[in-house]
């Protein structure tokens, strides 16, 4: 991938540390586990220098290792995350429109363009002409409508924004759609850059179910096997041009260091990583895009009627329990940045008003308080049985019983099925989940984990306040207004807890050298449309 001067100049700038700021926090913010004075990058860029010349191989198939492969195509029940499905079903779909981090700024991919009226309260988006389904139909704004209302229908993620905010849509002609707001909305753009971006023909589904997967995207599903492998291959008819690749496979190595051992043997191309410890290894040797993102680790605390941290005194006691550079340390090798506030220093979101503090003696006598009226003192932790999630439960749960609570931990074998605990059964009551919340889009994540009746409502929280502080940031006209809003939100969160924020870190696409012209967006989400292979 061709690097500018303009662009490693400002790589330059974006590597300058912050640290003389905040000492406390800058030992764990920067630096690597061995010591060395490797710096913390805190803008999202491309990484490695990367020559366009060579000769593409003709026929190569692309191997690229899932975070977490997907177990389903359908854009309805998957999570169309870039760490869960979004980055397989963007290959086979498209996009309307990529969050692009040369420019900083949303750009067109299927959409010609988009626009935002001078009141605020619509967005237009140009289609651009010849973009064909793969069985041969044309991609026009009728099939775009018909798209979004299968989303909608469905309950697909960020559903509940889009119902929010949106009152109508209306197709004046083939190529255009416009979406009517009821209010401003900044990141509505946001939402086209993966699940309601990614149009899906109707005959992808029949009686109201998924049947197959037709997209307008560069490739076609080849085989399936769910979980564990997915083959695609390129389309000759499509509409950016047919793939430079002979095929594209996704796979789950179940884990971060086999990732890294795979790609530095060469059984895999690509890989997603969110660990500290691989990013670090990673960056040092191979190409990629590098994404820093705010609360990496996120505590979340089931505060439902009959869970524990329905009682307020439960869930202050656990956030004073938790000390997050013990977190850091323990489970991340001391790679991440640890911190209880939403946003950290290098994030354009910080703001004045700081997190909870580690308070150990307070924490103890709550829990000797809810005890005093009946509580058992019990909690549950649902976790992965990976390593490094392990390792991240174990810390939890040491820090927690240190304060008197007894801890059982819940084990899940995939990402898949700790997903269903957090968003169908409700079974647990403490988790670590990875927010991931990126400065280019701060608010949508945040929105769909503390809105009132949200479905993304991990914590089943609900408060007035909270959802009007949320609208506030939603219509804010400035960064200054919207870094005032989470600044509330942050105080709010403070004595309400149902969220713990760990620590930042970063997403890492990371990439042979002999890749090039992968197109990385916001979240680690990857276009394959132009990528390429050299000898």
């Amino acid at each position: 991938m061709k690097r500018t001067n303009h662009r490693r100049a400002l790589s330059a700038l974006v590597l300058i540390s912050t640290c003389g700021l905040i000492a406390a926090g800058c030992a764990s913010s920067a630096g690597s586990s061995d010591g060395s004075d490797t710096p913390k990058l805190v803008r999202a860029q491309l990484i490695g220098e990367q020559s366009p010349e060579g000769n593409a191989k003709e026929n190569a198939t692309l191997t690229y290792a899932s975070h977490a492969l997907t177990n389903t195509l359908d854009p309805i029940k998957g999570r169309t995350s870039a760490w869960l499905g979004g980055t397989e079903m963007a290959a086979i779909y498209d996009v309307l429109v990529r969050w692009d981090p040369e420019s900083a700024g949303i750009v067109p991919q299927m959409a010609e363009s988009i626009t935002e009226a001078p009141d605020r309260l619509s967005w237009t988006v140009k289609l651009r002409d010849g973009v064909k389904f793969s069985n041969g139909d044309t991609l026009d704004a009728a099939a775009v409508v018909a798209s979004t209302n299968r989303m909608t229908e469905g309950n697909a993620t960020n559903t509940d924004q889009f119902r929010t905010n949106v009152r109508s849509m209306e197709t004046p002609d083939p190529r255009t759609v416009t979406y009517y707001l009821n209010n401003p909305w900044n990141d509505f753009p946001t939402l086209l850059t993966s699940g309601f971006g990614m149009i899906t023909h109707p005959d992808s589904f029949k009686d109201g179910k998924f049947v197959e997967p037709i997209g307008a995207g560069p490739f076609t599903v080849k085989s399936v096997n769910p979980g564990v492998e997915l083959v695609l291959a390129p389309r000759d008819d499509y509409w950016g041009g047919k793939p430079k690749i002979g095929g594209l496979k996704f796979v789950d190595l179940r884990g971060e260091q086999p990732m890294v051992d795979a790609l530095k043997t060469g059984e895999v191309q690509m890989a997603y990583l969110r660990g500290g410890e691989a990013i670090e290894t990673m960056r040092a040797e191979f190409p990629g895009y590098y994404e820093p993102v705010s609360m990496v680790d996120n505590g979340v605390i089931n505060i439902r009627e009959g869970r524990a941290a329905h009682d307020i005194r439960v869930r202050q006691a656990i956030v004073k329990a938790i000390d997050p550079a013990v977190i850091n340390q323990r489970a991340r090798d001391g790679l991440n940045s640890p911190g209880l506030e939403l946003f950290q220093e290098w994030s354009n979101m910080h703001g004045s008003i700081p997190g909870p503090t580690q308070d150990v003696e307070a924490a103890r006598k709550l829990v000797d308080e809810a005890k005093a009226d009946g509580y058992n003192g019990k909690l549950t932790f649902a976790s992965l049985t990976d390593p490094a999630s392990i390792d991240l439960a174990l810390a939890m749960q040491s820090l927690l019983q240190n304060v008197g609570f007894e801890v059982e931990i819940q084990p899940n074998a995939t990402k898949n099925d700790i997903a269903k605990v957090f968003y169908v059964t409700h079974d647990f009551d403490v988790s670590v989940a990875g927010t991931a919340v990126p400065d280019s889009a701060p608010l949508l994540r945040l929105q769909g984990l503390l809105t009132t009746g949200s479905s993304q409502n991990v914590s089943g929280y609900s408060n007035p306040k909270m959802d009007d502080v949320i609208f506030q940031i939603q219509t804010a006209a400035t960064e200054e207004e919207r870094r005032t809003g989470f600044e509330e939100m942050q105080t709010i969160l403070n004595e309400d807890v149902p969220i713990v924020p760990l620590g930042s870190g970063a997403n890492f696409i990371t990439w042979a050298p002999n890749i090039h012209d992968a197109k990385p967006g916001m979240d680690g989400l990857v276009l394959f449309d132009k990528i390429w292979i050299s000898d």
